[in-house]
Parts: C-alpha cells; structure tokens; sequence
C-alpha cells in the first residue's frame, strides 16, 4: 500500500506536476478501493435472530444477515499513512 508521501512523488515523477487536491483524490480512491475489497473478504454472515421463518419452525430457512461490525472493522485505518 502505497503512502501519501509515495504517492505523491510517484504523481510529480509521471505528471511533471501535481497539486494537493489531485494527489488526496488518488489517495482516497486507493485506499477506498482496498477497504471495500478488504471488507468483501471479511464480512461475516449469520442467521437473522429475528427471522420469522427460523424462529416458526417453518419449511424455509431463516434469513441470512451480514454482520455490520466485520465489515466497519475490516480494514485498519492505520493503513492510511
């Protein structure tokens, strides 16, 4: 993962120049992009506890939810440097 100090660098290196907001925007689309990837892979899913159909004995199965605090916790913000 690249910082913000390469990335930067790396911009001026191919651009010839580059202003703050371009390199914060690269930056931001970068790290978006891993941390949406990262929580595709790390989400969690259970059974719904609310379920009507898991919870009435019924013929169906019970509702399939994602577990909302592995995917606000999948990537480390310490990354972003």
């Amino acid at each position: 993962m690249k910082t913000a100090k390469e990335l930067f660098y790396e911009m001026l290196e191919n651009n010839g120049e580059c202003t703050s907001t371009e390199m914060m925007i690269e930056f931001a689309k970068i790290h978006v992009k891993q941390a949406l990837e990262q929580a595709s892979e790390e989400a969690k899913t259970m059974e719904d506890p609310d379920s009507y159909c898991g919870n009435t004995g019924s013929e169906y199965p019970p509702d399939v939810i994602v577990d909302k605090s592995s995917i606000l916790e999948s990537y480390n913000l310490d990354n972003i440097v």
